[in-house]
C-alpha cells in the first residue's frame, strides 16, 4: 500500500545516544568507510531515512539507481551517520517525525527531537547535504498545534539544501507555510503503480470472491483507516444518497477508538456499508480495485496523496476533496473533485460519480503520464549535479 506516516514497529532504528559518538560527528573527520572508497571519496550518494520499503520510496530510489546514483538506507545513529557521511552526501528525509515523535510520551518525543536537531545540525555543519521530501505539511497525528512538530519543521527547512514537492499546488502551501523560496524548491512527479501490483483478477472474479453482485454500484475507500482519512463524514455522506450502492472500507485501523467511531457511524446510517478491517496484502489489492466502480478519498487534510495514484493505475475514478495536489492529478476524465467547505459536497460528488461513465483506458493513460523516471531525473539535475560541481573540501 502507498506511503503514510505509520512506519513499521521494526523499521526504526535506535538512536545512539553517546557523546563520543556525537563528538565525532562534530570533529567532521574522513570515517574510516570513506578512506576505505578513496575513487569515490567525493561521490554524492543519497542516503535515505524514514524509507522502510513502502512503495513511494521503493520506487522513487529505484528511479534513482536507474540513472547510476548510489542509493543507500541510513541509520539513524550517530555513530553509523559519522562512519558512512561524507562532504555532499544527500541525506534524504521523507517523514521526519518518525524519528522524534513518540504520541504516548511528550518527554520521549522532546528528547529524541533534541538528539534530531543535534545530528542534522552536526551533519550539515560537515557538509552533507539534507533534503526534505514534504509529502505532507505536518504529520497527521498531532498535526500543526503539536509544538514539537511545529519546531521540527521550522528546523528541517532551515537546514535543508532544498525541498522536494509534488506539484505546484504543494509548493504554494510550503513556500506560505514555511517560507521556502522558489529556488529551493525541487518538483517531482509522483510515478504511477500500473504493474507495481499483481493486476490479474478481472472484474466478474474479483465481484464473486468479494460476493458482490454484477449489477450492483460499489464505492470504495482503501488504505490506513486514521481519522485524517475523515471516514464517518464517507459513512454519513454515503447514506445521504438514500440509493442501492455500496460503500466498502477496506484497511487497517491503527486506533481500537477510531474504529468504534465508525462502527457508531455505521449503526446510525443503516445498511450500505462494509468494514474489512486489517492489512491488505499486495496480491490482494487488485481484488477490491477491479470489483470496484469509483474510489472515495474524503480527506480532512491532504497535500500529495498516493492513494489517489494507486487508484487510477488500477483504471478507477476517484472522489476526493479538492485540496493539496489532487486537482493537478485528477482530471475531468479521472473522477470528481469536491468543494470540502460545502456541507453536501461529498454526497453531491458521489451521486455526480454514479451519474458518470467513466473510461478506464482514459484514466490508465493519464495514471502512465506521471514518470518515477523524470522524477529521479529532476531530483538528479537539481540537487545531485549542483553538489557535483562543487569543488571537494
Amino acid at each position: 500500500m502507498p506511503a503514510n506516516d505509520t512506519p513499521p514497529a521494526q523499521g526504526l532504528i535506535p538512536v545512539d545516544n553517546s557523546e563520543a559518538c556525537i563528538d565525532q560527528l562534530a570533529s567532521g573527520e574522513s570515517s574510516v568507510a570513506s578512506r576505505e572508497l578513496p575513487s569515490r571519496q567525493f561521490m554524492a550518494r543519497v542516503l535515505t531515512l524514514t524509507a522502510y520499503g513502502d512503495d513511494y520510496t521503493t520506487c522513487f530510489n529505484a528511479a534513482l539507481k536507474r540513472r547510476g546514483i548510489e542509493v543507500e538506507p541510513a541509520q539513524w545513529s550517530g555513530r553509523w551517520l559519522h562512519r558512512h557521511t561524507r562532504r555532499r552526501d544527500i541525506i534524504g528525509i521523507h517523514w521526519p517525525s518518525f524519528l522524534y515523535y513518540h504520541p504516548e510520551s511528550r518527554r520521549k518525543t522532546w528528547l529524541d527531537l533534541l538528539r534530531f536537531v543535534l545530528f542534522l545540525g552536526l551533519l550539515r555543519a560537515r557538509g552533507v547535504r539534507i533534503v526534505w521530501t514534504a509529502h505532507n505539511l505536518y504529520p497527521h497525528e498531532g498535526g500543526r498545534a503539536t509544538l514539537a512538530h511545529r519546531v521540527a519543521r521550522r528546523f528541517v527547512v532551515a537546514v535543508a539544501s532544498h525541498v522536494c514537492v509534488h506539484g505546484q499546488g504543494a509548493a504554494e502551501r510550503v513556500m506560505r507555510e514555511f517560507g521556502v523560496k522558489q529556488a529551493d524548491l525541487v518538483f517531482l512527479e509522483h510515478g504511477h503503480w500500473i504493474d507495481f501490483y499483481p493486476n490479474v483478477i478481472g472484474r466478474a472474479a474479483a465481484r464473486e470472491r468479494l460476493k458482490i453482485a454484477p449489477r450492483a454500484y460499489m464505492f470504495l475507500f482503501i488504505g490506513a483507516c486514521r481519522p485524517y482519512k475523515n471516514l464517518e463524514y464517507l459513512v454519513r455522506s454515503h447514506a445521504a444518497m438514500q440509493d442501492d450502492s455500496l460503500l466498502w472500507i477496506v484497511g487497517r485501523f491503527q486506533s481500537a477508538a477510531y474504529r468504534q467511531r465508525i462502527v457508531q457511524a455505521q449503526a446510525e446510517a443503516g445498511g450500505g456499508t462494509t468494514v474489512v478491517d486489517g492489512f491488505v496484502p499486495p496480491e490482494d489489492v487488485q481484488v477490491y480495485l477491479n470489483a470496484c466502480d469509483a474510489v472515495v478519498l474524503p480527506y480532512k487534510e491532504i497535500l500529495t496523496s498516493g492513494a489517489v495514484m494507486l487508484a487510477i493505475s488500477f483504471g478507477r475514478p476517484v472522489v476526493a476533496p479538492r485540496m493539496g495536489t489532487l486537482e493537478e492529478v485528477i482530471c475531468e476524465e479521472c473522477g470528481i473533485l469536491y468543494d470540502p467547505q460545502a456541507s453536501a459536497g461529498l454526497t453531491d460528488a458521489l451521486r455526480a460519480a454514479r451519474r458518470r461513465a467513466f473510461d478506464p483506458t482514459k484514466i490508465l493513460a493519464r495514471a502512465a503520464s506521471f514518470s518515477w523516471d523524470r522524477s529521479a531525473q529532476a531530483f538528479t539535475e537539481a540537487v545531485l549535479d549542483r553538489g557535483r560541481s562543487a569543488p571537494p573540501g
